[in-house]
This record gives structure tokens, sequence and C-alpha cells, in this order.
């Protein structure tokens, strides 16, 4: 097997896309078998290449829904059970969330105004991974798309928007969270 930079920079993945539960999310024939091959072959084989196999063999856009539905999914619960376990405001979420990634190579500013808090994110080492293998497409949907229900599921009153990200090609991710408590 060829070397599995996903598997080695991204293990937080595996649990995600093989969770039990994920098959209660689908109804559809279609997605349920993509499901069953990304689920069982995901800690099998090389994670690209998987990715890129199962590319050939289904519509890329069902792929992509699937691993929408998943990451959504989970985030989203996992998420919620962190706001639970502890004060869940956007203070807290970016305690939690933001300033360990400056230890992971992340380099960012902020700034607070009102009830948002706008970021501009210039180095990520997830779209760095994705450049480097040849994986922007797939890592946007693994990595890029956790953002907006990580945050719904730590408190449903921070609305999350964004416009561009480096995964996409763009020179900064633009991350604007607004708590609509306020």
């Amino acid at each position: 097997m060829a070397k599995d930079t996903i598997a080695e920079e991204i293990s937080w993945l595996d649990g995600i896309i093989t969770h039990p539960e994920n098959r209660n999310l689908f109804m559809d024939e279609n997605q349920l078998e993509i499901l069953g091959e990304l689920s069982t072959r995901w800690v099998k084989e090389n994670r690209l290449d998987l990715l890129n196999d199962l590319s050939a063999k289904y519509e890329e856009e069902s792929i992509f829904a699937v691993i929408d539905r998943i990451i959504n999914s989970n985030c989203k619960r996992d998420w919620e059970q962190a706001g639970k376990e502890s004060h869940n405001s956007l203070d807290a979420f970016i305690a939690r969330l933001w300033e360990p990634l400056k230890e992971s190579g992340f380099e960012f500013t902020y700034r607070q105004e009102g009830n948002s808090t706008s970021f501009c994110v210039t180095q990520c080492p997830m779209a760095e991974l994705a450049r480097k293998i040849g994986g922007e497409k797939w890592l946007y949907h693994l990595v890029c798309l956790t953002d907006e229900p990580s945050i719904t599921g730590f408190n449903k009153d921070i609305h999350f928007s964004r416009t561009r990200t480096l995964m996409q090609g763009y020179p900064d991710c633009d991350h604007t969270y607004t708590d609509q408590s306020r």
C-alpha cells in the first residue's frame, strides 16, 4: 500500500467515517452502497486511492453527498456533546477549537466586532496536505465542511458563514461566527 498521508495526518476522520450510526443517515440504496464501501474499506486501504476508486465507480457528486452527510451528522453530534460538557459561548468555542490550531501550524488573525468574530486563515496544514497529495476536492468535503456543523452543534445560536477557503485555491479562508443570542 502506498503511503497513506490522510491516515497519518488526519486520523480523527477514522471514527467519523466508520461510525456505526452512519447507516441510519441513509435510505437511498445507492448511498447505502457507497457508505458500505467507504466505511468498510476506509481503514484497510489508502484513503485517497479509495476515494478516487469510488469516484471511478460512482458519480462523484453521489460520493460527496454521502461524505457531506456523514461529516455533518457526526461533527454536529460530537460538538453538541462538547457544548453540553462546558460553557458553550463563542469565546469557549474559539478557545476549544481555534487556539489549539496555532500549535498545529495554522496561521490566522481574528477580530471581534459586536456579536461577530471573523477569522482570516492564511496558513492551513490541511490545505497544504491536500495540495501535496492532489486531494483538494476530497479534503474540502472531509475537513472544511466540518466547520459549520461544529459550531451549530456547539451552540445553535451561533451562525457560521464563509465565502472562500485555502482548500479551494483562495489566498485565505474567511470564517465568520455571529452570536444570534446577543
